[in-house]
């Protein structure tokens, strides 16, 4: 695992092993995003799953979540 300057918490920490999603998605998470950020953002999403009754496996509720997690993470679209 090696440092990354985190797009949100503005610190350099420990990056992830390997890019937890596929696609462009997974590579702007391990480039941009810390470990600690990462599971702040698993928690999150686990929150507005249950909260707003989102199915991951819904296409247009996966658009919510990627939308909702590049605003979290302060990620590019």
């Amino acid at each position: 695992m090696s440092d990354v300057a985190c797009r949100r918490c503005s610190e350099r920490k420990a990056g992830l092993g390997h890019a937890p999603l596929p696609g462009k998605w997974g590579a702007a998470v391990l480039a941009d995003t810390c470990a600690e950020c990462w599971h702040d953002w698993i928690e999150e999403q686990t929150r507005l799953i249950n909260h707003e009754r989102l199915l991951p496996s819904e296409p247009e509720h996966r658009k919510v979540l990627y939308a909702r997690m590049a605003a979290f993470l302060n990620l590019e679209a």
